[in-house]
């Protein structure tokens, strides 16, 4: 389900208010495992599509649908 540019905005603002840098977070990585992290970046919309966050120890940003709070 393809996200509005309204609702990419909401996601994003939402998850840097509960999730600033630095903050322990749990990802779902692409084998479907769970790995704790911290994030390294404020998240922010990639290529006017998509809602990202950079993760510490883990290469390229990921999607914020798979990224929770610890």
């Amino acid at each position: 389900m393809k996200m509005t540019t309204k609702e990419l905005n909401q996601a994003v603002l939402k998850f840097n208010t509960e999730c600033p840098e630095g903050t322990e977070v749990i990802v779902t990585l692409d084998d479907g495992s769970t790995r704790k992290t911290q994030t390294t970046s404020e998240a922010w919309i990639l290529g006017g599509h998509t809602a990202v966050v950079l993760l510490d120890g883990i290469s390229g940003c990921y999607l914020l649908s798979r990224v929770v709070k610890a």
